[in-house]
């Protein structure tokens, strides 16, 4: 059986090149195509290693991994591990969703081949049926990883937060809500909105009264408290829309710092509007995210 390297080469860098597109658009990670082709180009080149016996070794579990991993840094440039980690794991994912569905296709239309030295080899391989296996396996890898996607997005919708004020802190477990758009009309900074129940105990005592009684909802009648409050906490207003109320309005403030612990980072530019009423019925999460915060 010949086999033509250039052929070799071109297949390896189209399969390869769409394996590292779907890692991209899965992990959401944004890089170039000039990467993407040349992280392709060097797994494509990496074939052709079988035509050489003396470098049989770089056919071994630790070179392939070793490959992997340069494919990874090349395509991706991830700064930490954990995304490192998240990267090289979808990129196996994806490559072993790609291989299962392509060489099942292949039995299923009896195409003749045979497995030498771990290598799978298809005997007067037809163009017309590489077509074929991408795009069937770009289907089931697409609604595959869609529906993974979606199960894994249910948990990590709640991110668990530290909110900080005055050397004391509470802790508090919140839903990233994608209409959350508040943001502070004085610095334009986001918003988290945060269930009073859950921050009652870092908030200094007058402040800490002024939450508990005013679900008045009346201006008029809170103003006065709100001047009485002076150093206490200094206290924002911030309008809201909902359906059924245009003229909404929320009392917060600025915390000395919010932690996402997920990312393991703080947050200075925030501000923290508090809610008298139960935001979950389930009591799952204790407050509702600005999704920019995590970006």
């Amino acid at each position: 059986m010949y086999i033509y390297a250039e052929y070799l080469i071109l297949e390896n860098f189209i399969i390869n090149f769409i394996i590292l597109y779907v890692t991209k658009r899965f992990t959401r990670t944004e890089t170039t195509r000039l990467r993407l082709i040349l992280a392709a180009l060097i797994g494509a080149i990496y074939t052709l290693v079988i035509f050489y016996p003396k470098l049989s070794f770089m056919v071994n579990f630790t070179m392939k991994i070793t490959i992997s991993i340069l494919i990874i840094i090349v395509a991706f440039n991830p700064i930490t591990l954990k995304k490192f980690i998240k990267l090289i794991a979808t990129f196996y994912i994806v490559s072993f969703v790609f291989a299962g569905s392509a060489l099942a296709l292949f039995y299923l239309i009896d195409v003749d081949s045979y497995i030498s030295n771990g290598i799978f080899y298809i005997k007067d391989f037809p163009i017309k049926i590489l077509i074929f296996a991408i795009i069937t396996s770009w289907i089931l890898i697409k609604y595959t990883l869609s529906y993974i996607q979606g199960r894994i997005s249910r948990d990590k919708i709640l991110v668990p937060i530290s909110i900080l004020l005055r050397n004391k802190e509470a802790h508090v477990v919140a839903l990233v809500d994608t209409g959350n758009s508040l943001k502070d009309p004085l610095t334009d900074v986001p918003v988290i909105i945060v269930q009073f129940s859950a921050i009652k105990d870092i908030l200094p005592e007058k402040t800490k009264k002024f939450f508990e009684m005013y679900n008045v909802k009346d201006l008029q009648f809170i103003l006065p408290f709100l001047q009485e409050l002076g150093q206490d906490l200094k206290i924002r207003i911030i309008p809201f829309k909902t359906i059924g109320k245009e003229n909404g309005v929320l009392f917060g403030f600025k915390p000395d710092k919010v932690i996402i612990k997920d990312q393991d980072r703080a947050i200075t530019d925030i501000i923290v509007g508090i809610c008298n009423d139960k935001l979950s019925n389930d009591n799952k999460y204790e407050a509702l995210l600005h999704p920019e915060l995590l970006n």
